[in-house]
């Protein structure tokens, strides 16, 4: 005979902000909710205290819209650990050359070639890390300025379909690249009225009249164009160098596609930077990793990793990276967890079955945030007739949407004896 050991049981609460839709003390209260609450019974499928006790036995369960129930194994909570994880936001990495929007610069050595090496490490496509290198170079002129270095390198390096900085569509960019100067704090506002409008992947920039010098807008090519992420303009932001202008048809265009989300960018968002100004000063590049195309079951990470290595740069500040986190209790983290722990959903190339997916039903939403708890336990009474020696073990997770109302939060942190688990 044997046993199944080391099992696995997924519980997510619907994404829904109705009151107690989510989590329940007691199959009572679940019973008159709706699809998707989770509670918690006795042994015998009761009702039990608000608190579980430390000899009791329990185990959860989750209602469907069918009406059907599935339970986790019969626990008891002396015997199990429960550990709640923190909600950990997920974040994609970013590399610095150079000025790094505080600190920094590159070495402008005359007649000189520069070379960078990136090397990508993560395991989208091919399920295990493997090399990816690419690299580019730049033989500089007999008067080289930090700026024209890096100019080159953006555009060079977003003509590649990597570092295209694309953020939709089959060829989306695994990093976008941009320039960063320390005197972009001197920027010239664009004025009221007259807002660019940016298209993600292309060089080309509507403006609603691009020549009226009343309102800051007269642009001059060679200038550039600094795009601010918030709302307040900084040496932390993006800039552009504008090469050609239609005062006609009200646009211009940038020597690099545009790196950013598209949208209309108001006045606070977008200004001019003079071209001897941003020639002067301590100049930089900045490659982030762009958040890839995601799809349930495909069981790899979608963070792109990367590695900076350059030959030739003289006293160049030398490449600082802030690494990607993973992040915890993100939506399709949890999605993950349930579509594995209950069956891969019933897809038939894993069951080898035909597929029952209509049948279960899963609630994790992919743009939620968790709150999640760990129980690991050992069955309460594992004599069935299917095992084997020695005791069972089992891991049961429990998700609840943070951001839903108080109450579910409240009752669960109660009810396994938790301080602050889930959002009270």
């Amino acid at each position: 005979m044997f046993k199944t050991d080391n099992s696995l049981h997924v519980f997510v609460g619907p994404n829904s902000t109705s009151a107690d839709a989510s989590f329940q003390n007691d199959v009572t209260a679940g019973a008159a909710t709706g699809s998707g609450s989770i509670f918690v019974v006795n042994e015998v499928g009761a009702a039990h205290a608000n608190a579980i006790t430390s000899g009791e036995l329990f185990k959860i369960g989750q209602k469907h819209a069918d009406g059907s129930v599935n339970y986790s194994p019969l626990l008891k909570l002396s015997d199990s650990s429960i550990v709640g994880k923190a909600t950990v936001a997920r974040s994609e990495q970013v590399s610095f050359l150079g000025f790094n929007g505080t600190a920094g610069s590159i070495d402008a050595i005359n007649s000189n070639r520069y070379t960078i090496r990136v090397n990508f490490k993560n395991n989208v496509d091919m399920y295990s890390e493997q090399s990816d290198l690419h690299f580019f170079e730049f033989v500089s002129d007999a008067s080289a300025t930090q700026q024209e270095i890096v100019d080159h390198f953006a555009q060079i390096m977003s003509k590649n379909e990597k570092f295209s900085g694309l953020l939709l569509g089959k060829k989306r960019g695994s990093v976008k690249v941009e320039r960063l100067n320390d005197e972009a704090s001197a920027f010239v506002d664009f004025g009221t009225g007259v807002d660019p409008t940016f298209t993600n992947g292309s060089t080309h920039v509507s403006c609603a009249d691009v020549d009226d010098a009343t309102s800051n807008a007269a642009l001059a090519v060679g200038e550039y164009i600094l795009v601010a992420g918030a709302a307040t303009q900084d040496d932390e932001d993006g800039i552009y160098k504008v090469v050609s202008i239609d005062t006609t048809n009200n646009f211009f265009v940038l020597d690099q596609p545009f790196q950013g989300t598209s949208g209309l960018k108001a006045d606070n968002i977008c200004a001019r930077l003079d071209a001897a100004t941003v020639q002067a000063g301590e100049a930089g590049l900045r490659i982030t990793s762009l958040e890839q195309e995601w799809k349930l079951g495909r069981i790899t990470d979608t963070q792109i990793t990367f590695e900076v290595t350059l030959e030739g740069w003289g006293s160049t500040t030398a490449p600082s990276t802030t690494a990607a986190v993973k992040g915890s209790g993100h939506g399709k983290e949890i999605a993950e967890l349930e579509w594995f722990g209950k069956g891969s959903q019933g897809a038939p190339y894993r069951t080898g079955i035909i597929s029952n997916e209509t049948d279960i039903t899963l609630y994790a939403s992919k743009d939620a945030v968790y709150d999640v708890m760990e129980i690991n336990g050992t069955l309460a009474n594992p004599s069935h007739a299917v095992a084997g020696s020695g005791v069972q073990k089992c891991q049961v997770i429990l998700a609840l949407v943070s951001d839903n109302d108080t109450t579910d939060g409240a009752q669960a942190n109660t009810t396994f004896g938790l301080t602050a688990i889930f959002n009270a």
